[in-house]
């Protein structure tokens, strides 16, 4: 097959999911110049990957037959199911034509490119895929990259379940028990890490005991501290809270966000991150440490030590396979 002997001829790989030989191509393309060959080759990895995750996904939406389904059937369709995106990916989808010409456009062209802040250049004409992290160097993602990016990380962290850690509170694991759930949900939904979803909850909720309540008491189920903006048309709680000018905390009265209940709470975080280009580069960090880095970058919260906190508190979740491997 073409696409499956001009990868072989290239890498030496003998699957194009195979997670090493986009590392190898990463080589190939970052140590520029880099060969259209090589650039292909990446994009057309990148498609047939994209692929066979959007086949999965319907997989999962797919009732089972129950008569025939079994582990081994499970991994004949999976092979089967790859054995098609191969074929699929080649001539394409348009996924791969889109790359190759990003990556084309962004040739050197002879201008020097401005040091970072880690000694490296990333100038206009030295963007590249660094396909370890699922990020770009030199500037924002084109939008079809950025798809496909998110459908990688939902599909990287979607079989790993939460729980709180060994030696926790009571008070913790209750909180894990009951919203862990909602967490994988808005994960799905919006890319970003569940640990980190059910992190900030707990950060902002005080481990649900300090959640913003009516006058009366009510619980407002505003486990994130969003706030009510003018396009905001749901309801609203008004509560003192703190915020930072300068470093410098002070109290000040805020409207925020009022739902029907916790699902409504984590499904709007969901569709604030998921959808929201301020908080684009959240969802492709490469853990959720970075990503909690990356949020407090972005202006979620003015606490200058915000992103430490929320390290912090993701100490005390565990993130495990469910056949129940302790996360390293």
């Amino acid at each position: 097959m073409a696409l499956g002997s001009s990868l072989a001829s290239g890498t030496g790989q003998a699957s194009i999911f195979d997670f090493g030989a986009l590392s190898t191509l990463h080589h190939d393309v970052t140590n520029q110049p880099a060969s259209a060959q090589k650039q292909a080759e990446v994009a057309r990895q990148f498609e047939a990957v994209y692929i066979q995750m959007m086949l999965k996904q319907m997989r999962q939406a797919t009732l089972k037959s129950g008569l025939l389904d079994s582990n081994e059937s499970r991994m004949v369709q999976s092979m089967g199911d790859e054995q098609l995106a191969l074929q699929l990916a080649n001539p394409g989808i348009g996924l791969a034509q889109a790359l190759l010409k990003q990556m084309q456009a962004n040739q050197p062209g002879g201008a020097d490119g401005d040091g970072g802040a880690d000694g490296s250049t990333a100038g206009p004409g030295q963007q590249a895929l660094d396909l370890a992290g699922h990020t770009l160097r030199g500037g924002p993602p084109p939008t079809e990259i950025t798809a496909l990016l998110r459908v990688l990380n939902r599909n990287r962290a979607s079989d790993r379940a939460l729980a709180a850690a060994e030696g926790a509170p009571d008070h913790v694991v209750d909180f894990v028990s009951q919203m862990a759930s909602a967490a994988k949900s808005a994960e799905r939904q919006s890319g970003v890490p569940a640990r980190l979803i059910l992190g900030q909850a707990a950060l902002e909720s005080g481990w649900g005991q300090r959640e913003i309540r009516y006058p009366d008491g009510r619980t407002s189920y505003n486990l994130f501290g969003i706030k009510a903006g003018d396009s905001w048309k749901g309801k609203v709680v008004n509560v003192m809270t703190t915020e930072y000018e300068n470093g410098v905390p002070r109290k000040v009265m805020q409207p925020f966000r009022a739902y029907n209940s916790y699902e409504e709470s984590f499904a709007d975080y969901a569709r604030l991150l998921g959808d929201s280009p301020r908080y684009e580069a959240v969802a492709l960090a490469r853990d959720e440490f970075e990503a909690a880095r990356r949020i407090q970058a972005a202006g979620y919260a003015t606490d200058p030590r915000y992103a430490d906190k929320l390290i912090g508190i993701m100490g005390q979740l565990r993130s495990s396979a469910f056949e129940g491997s302790a996360e390293p």
